[in-house]
This record gives C-alpha cells, structure tokens and sequence, in this order.
C-alpha cells in the first residue's frame, strides 16, 4: 500500500477511489506552504499536482521514496522536469482530458470579441440603450491563425471550421507536408505569415525559452488592426504590457487572457479600463466535465504504476 499526497483540488470520487487501495492524504490547499508541502512530502511513494504546487529540486530530492508524479492536467512548467529525469522519476499527465474544455472557451472567446459584447450588460444597467456601438462582426469568413496544432488546436480548427471560419496554422514541431494540415483543412504557413494575415490568433503551446515573450510589441504592431488574440497556454507567452500598450491605442481589437505571467496578478489596476480585454482566472480547461476526466486520467495512471512499476 503506497502513500499519495494530493496537494491541489481533485474530483472527490477519484480521490475516494485511489483512497480504496492506498493511504491518501487529499490536502487540496497544501501547495500554498511550501515548508508544510516539504514536511508532508517525506514519505510519499506518488504526488499529484495541478500547477500551483512548486515541485522543484529541493522538494525531489527531499522525497526519497517518491515514484511517480501524477499532473492534473499537461503544463510542466511548475515541475523540475530536468531533475526528474535525472532521477529516472516519472511524470504523467492528463493529456487530452480538458481540451474539449479549453476548445469552447476559444470559441466562446472568438464570439464574444467579434460580436463585442463585453460591455453590453453594463451599458444597459446604466440606462443606455445604444445599439450601433455594440455591432460587432461575424466569424465566419473571418481568418483564424492557430499557433500549436495539437490536442486542443486541433479540436479548435474543427469547430472554427464548422462555423465557417479560414484557417491557418504554424507548429514547429510539424512539418509543412503533414496529413494533418489536409486533414483539418489548415493553411500551413510561416509565423510572420499567420501574424499579419489573421483577424484572430489562438495561442496552443508550451511555455520555454524559445515561447517566452513570443508576443511582444514587434509582434503586435504587424498584427492586422483591430484583430485579436486568445491566449490559454500559458502567462509569459504573452508580454502583458506591450498587449496592454496596443489595446489601449486600439491597434489590437480586443483580447482574452486565461493565463498571466503571475498567478494571481500583482496589480490588476495595470488591466483595468479595457472594454476590449477579457480576463479569466485560468479556467479555460476547468469544468465539472473536465476535472472528472482529468482526476481520472491521472487516477487510472497512478494505480497502474503502483501495481506494474511501469509507466503506460
């Protein structure tokens, strides 16, 4: 019988479920200190994380009998992942289980921005009932540019697609003769290409040093006037202030944000006065439908390890 330490937020059947089998500790506000995550940590054979938890050298090298590692979710960037191949430590993740999730925030993102609805329901609380300043656009006709066409990017291309949107797509990590770009009916095309050709930019990738800061002012100032962004990735990707620098001079159109450089943001008066940005507090890939899928998920790989020894 193993110990789990589960130090962030965790569907309740799932946490029963590997409560069955093992000693579980469930400590879902654990991760906010850090001596006590260290003190806590000491024994356990399988950590599960979201990504609040700061799983860092001190704290892998403290676990000695640690096994595995089980992410709630697919981001690593709160993992040492380096250290942890060094100690041939595993890490799983919950890969596809909130894109469905994430792919319906973009969408729900596009409307919103194109149609420009944000401020409507304040508007008409304060008496107006202006009807010509809250027109906005369709998205169909419209060209979508998706940065990462992965998982989530892809399920984002399909319903784009459906509703009638033009397509165009830049991965690194695929090349340009792909299926894929067939396949989902995705212009393949160069980054410079996607920036300055799209009404809208979806970002789907991973947070490193060749993404950091990615969309800065150089970017920015070749972007179409009056386009927009959505960024679900991560914070860091996006330089805030540059961002904020364009929407306030109306270059940009609008822009949604799930994700900031810092969690929680230091100083929200630096995003305030916008009726052209959105700002959700990183929940694009968190519904009652995901979080059951991605308890699961990592459940189901937890328990297999703990028996087989082997990652899946």
């Amino acid at each position: 019988m193993a110990n789990i330490l589960i130090t962030e937020f965790m569907d309740p059947g799932q946490v029963e479920r590997l409560s069955l089998e093992h000693n579980v500790s469930y400590e879902p506000e654990l991760y906010l200190d850090s001596k006590a995550l260290l003190n806590k940590s000491i024994n356990v054979h399988a950590l599960i994380v979201r990504n609040k938890t700061n799983v860092d050298k001190e704290l892998l090298d403290a676990v000695k009998d640690l096994k595995i590692i089980g992410r709630l979710g697919v981001g690593l960037d709160n993992i040492d992942i380096s250290h942890c191949k060094e100690r041939k430590l595993p890490v799983v993740v919950a890969e596809g289980a909130n894109a469905k999730s994430v792919s319906e925030y973009v969408m729900m993102g596009l409307l919103t921005l194109f149609r420009g609805t944000m401020s409507s329901t304040e508007s008409i609380l304060k008496g107006k009932w202006d009807r010509s300043e809250h027109v906005g656009s369709e998205i169909s006709g419209k060209t979508l540019g998706i940065i990462g066409i992965g998982t989530i990017g892809r399920i984002v291309a399909e319903n784009a697609g459906t509703m009638g949107m033009n397509l165009i797509g830049n991965d690194i990590e695929i090349s340009d003769d792909d299926k894929i770009w067939g396949d989902l009916n995705i212009e393949c095309c160069s980054f410079e290409d996607l920036i300055q050709r799209s009404n809208a930019i979806t970002l789907h990738i991973p947070l490193n040093q060749e993404t950091y800061n990615l969309f800065s002012e150089d970017v920015f100032k070749k972007m179409p006037k009056g386009s927009f962004i959505i960024n679900t990735s991560r914070g860091g990707i996006v330089n805030e202030s540059d961002l904020l620098k364009y929407l306030k001079n109306r270059h940009l159109g609008g822009a949604m944000l799930d994700v900031f450089e810092n969690e929680p943001i230091k100083d929200s008066t630096l995003f305030s006065g916008l009726k052209n940005l959105i700002l959700t507090p990183h929940i694009a890939g968190l519904t009652v439908e995901s979080n059951v899928r991605v308890s699961q998920s990592i459940s189901d790989k937890i328990l297999d390890f703990l028996i087989s020894g082997r990652k899946e």
